[in-house]
């Protein structure tokens, strides 16, 4: 119990709180152990705790009785006395946290909801773009052939067309000469041996002079310096008409300034230069000769080839090409 101060009463006597009351007072706590029941029934509607609550209870002061519970200011009167109880204390620790429950049983599904009505449809959307073509399909099988048609009517013969007349006699031929034309020359980079002693093509340095090395050039047989480029005829004829081009003129001698020669000689077998009728040179700055007057005459299975040398051990190295025209025989007649 929480003391309060004294006030007076009406009768002369005071309302006490705590252990202060008189002797008359006495008997007012044995009534207050019966009246414990009442008491917690009015307690029952009480605030909870931390909140501030006053219990007053009027006590008859002859016999203890309880008269009265929160009657307020001026509530006990004549001979009686006011006991009062302040029920605000302290707030309390919080307590533990309890047990979690165990999850309880799900409840039973509900009934479906009605079917909502359709909705009015919405307005047409604009249009999208074009797809890509499609691929185009195979081809459908070939249809029946159709009904053969009825024979028309077979139209009247024509008249026979005029004898055309006979075209008039051509020219008689006239003989064209039986002839070939053999070429030959050096072969370039392309046959030259790598380390031998000579080169293919011709120069000061492999072919100069008569007598001395002599270059040969057979007719489609490349060069060399020996009789190995020689080919001999199928069949007997002339050699006439000899060309010679080479790639690099001749040069000049460089002690006294004169123009070298390269000379050129068609020969049938190795009688140098008895054989030899076909000839000409090229004196620096030439690249060309030619000899369109003389001829050389084979048999079957002689050999021909072109014979070359340099006129200075200095002169300059070039790759020859020639060509001579061999008359086999007899002109052969050609009709037009």
């Amino acid at each position: 119990m929480k003391p309060r101060s004294e006030v007076s009463t009406a009768g002369g006597q005071k309302k006490m709180e705590g252990v202060n009351m008189p002797a008359s007072f006495k008997f007012a706590w044995r009534w207050l152990v019966g009246a414990t029941a009442a008491t917690i029934v009015s307690l029952i509607a009480l605030p909870g705790v931390g909140q501030a609550t006053n219990i007053e209870i009027c006590i008859n002061n002859t016999n203890g009785r309880i008269k009265g519970i929160n009657l307020g200011i001026g509530g006990c009167t004549g001979n009686r006395t006011e006991l009062d109880w302040v029920t605000t204390g302290p707030a309390g620790p919080t307590g533990l946290t309890g047990v979690i429950g165990d999850p309880g049983l799900p409840g039973t599904q509900g009934q479906a909801g009605y079917t909502g009505y359709m909705g009015p449809p919405g307005g047409q959307g604009d249009s999208g773009p074009q797809g890509p073509q499609g691929v185009i399909g195979p081809t459908g099988p070939t249809g029946p052939a159709g009904i053969m048609g009825e024979d028309g009517i077979r139209g009247a013969t024509g008249l026979v067309g005029p004898t055309g007349m006979t075209g008039a006699s051509g020219s008689p031929g006239v003989p064209e000469g039986n002839i070939s034309v053999f070429t030959g020359g050096s072969t370039g980079t392309f046959g030259r041996p790598s380390g031998g002693p000579y080169d293919v093509a011709l120069s000061g340095n492999n072919s100069v002079g008569n007598p001395g090395t002599i270059l040969i050039l057979g007719p489609g047989n490349g060069s060399d310096t020996s009789q190995a480029t020689e080919v001999p005829m199928a069949e007997g004829g002339t050699a006439e008409r000899l060309f010679v081009n080479v790639d690099n003129d001749p040069g000049t001698q460089m002690n006294n300034g004169i123009p070298s020669t390269f000379s050129f000689f068609l020969c049938n077998g190795n009688s140098f230069p008895g054989n030899c009728g076909l000839t000409c040179f090229m004196t620096g700055p030439d690249t060309t000769c030619s000899d369109l007057t003389d001829t050389q005459t084979f048999g079957v299975g002689n050999e021909m080839s072109l014979w070359a040398f340099a006129s200075y051990p200095g002169a300059n190295e070039a790759d020859v090409k020639w060509s001579v025209t061999y008359d086999h025989g007899p002109e052969i007649p050609v009709p037009y």
